[in-house]
């Protein structure tokens, strides 16, 4: 399938006992381009007509690789795990994202380390490390699934013995915060290693009574500034909303998402994409004989999390959604040549400074989650 690679499954339909953390033992030499995961498991009946997560990949709470039990190499959300691998490929995986009785929830997940699947370039030589670990933790629990959560680990292998990576990226979640109305996060970036990419996260938060998002994600970060040179050189200043469409047109792909969902009259569910441009819903009827007053789903709302209207009962809805943002997340700052020699370095541009303003009134507290922003750094250990 890849020029000089080849794909071995190192595990497969391994079970991931429920609230717990799965440990897998990499091989300890090798030239590892990727790591590719699915996720798999069967609702229990309905749980999720009200539930503010009704996806597998929202139980999955972190996704880590490390080396000689102390060192990142990638330490990530399954959310943020799934919006890094989206912006390294250009495409959603072949995930599925639905709720009706009984039905399987099955998740695609990507883990590089080097640039894309199969890069021949950078990648993770096993041999640096004497043991390289994969650990997978989830907070699920037997009230929303009957199964254990199978785990299928493929690996993808450079095969030339030759081959020299000219290093990996490290992938982590660097910062997180509350935000709070009207305030502005100040933050240095650390020096020591190139940036490969920067995304920002903004999550908002969330009520239980609706699982409705109570701002959206662009108030989070409302005004954004990157600058270098102890701020004599400015990188972008403006706002999440401005960043995202931008995104779009710079990177040349737009994040969508499919769901299948039966809920609860007048609850929001999340789609995946942070900002919704356009959306198209229609009935996905499991019954024989569907009712003639039919279902409403309330598409193109702008807000990640969308609502149903006027439910009936076994007639769930298929929705196609697109926008920007996706899981979230936006590309900052992403080096676009295909060497990496427009890596942003912070020893070399000291000090680098992103400071993000929340916007004045933007309402960041929730009874299920409250708002919380985050940075991920991609960074290039040679």
């Amino acid at each position: 399938m890849f020029l000089n690679h080849q794909i071995e499954v190192l595990r497969t339909s391994v079970g991931m006992t429920f609230n717990q953390t799965y440990e897998l033992d990499l091989p300890k030499t090798g030239k590892l381009s990727s790591l590719v995961l699915y996720l798999r498991s069967t609702q229990n009946a309905q749980p999720f007509l009200t539930a503010v997560r009704w996806r597998l990949i929202d139980y999955v709470t972190k996704v880590e690789v490390i080396g000689d039990g102390a060192q990142v190499i990638k330490s990530l959300s399954g959310a943020q795990l799934a919006a890094a691998g989206y912006y390294d490929e250009g495409i959603e995986p072949p995930n599925m994202w639905r709720h009706y009785s009984n039905s399987p929830h099955r998740q695609w997940f990507v883990v590089n380390f080097g640039r894309w699947l199969a890069d021949e370039l950078y990648g993770l030589d096993l041999a640096r490390f004497n043991q390289v670990t994969l650990k997978i933790t989830n907070d699920a629990t037997s009230t929303e699934f009957t199964t254990d959560i199978d785990i299928d680990v493929l690996g993808v292998w450079n095969r030339e013995p030759s081959a020299l990576y000219r290093g990996y990226l490290r992938e982590e979640e660097w910062k997180f915060w509350a935000p709070a109305a009207a305030e502005t996060e100040y933050n240095d970036l650390p020096t020591g290693m190139p940036i490969r990419r920067i995304l920002l996260q903004g999550l908002p938060a969330v009520d239980t009574a609706d699982a409705k998002n109570n701002s959206s994600m662009h108030r989070l970060m409302s005004d954004i500034e990157l600058t270098s040179r102890t701020g004599q050189v400015r990188w972008y200043k403006g706002s999440l909303e401005q960043l995202g469409h931008l995104s779009v047109m710079f990177l040349k792909h737009q994040p969508m998402s499919m769901t299948h969902i039966d809920r609860t009259d007048e609850y929001g569910y999340e789609v995946g994409v942070g900002y919704v441009t356009n959306g198209v819903v229609s009935e996905g009827s499991q019954t024989a004989t569907p009712s003639a007053t039919g279902s409403v789903g309330s598409g193109d709302i702008q807000d990640s999390s969308q609502e149903v209207r006027n439910r009936t009962a076994d007639q769930p809805l298929q929705g196609l959604w697109r926008g920007h943002g996706y899981m979230h997340c936006l590309p900052l700052f992403m080096s676009r040549r295909p060497d990496m020699s427009d890596l942003l370095d912070p020893e070399i541009e000291k000090t680098v400074k992103l400071d993000i303003l929340c916007a004045s009134g933007t309402t960041v507290a929730g009874t299920s989650r409250n708002a919380r922003n985050a940075i991920i750094l991609s960074r290039l250990v040679r």
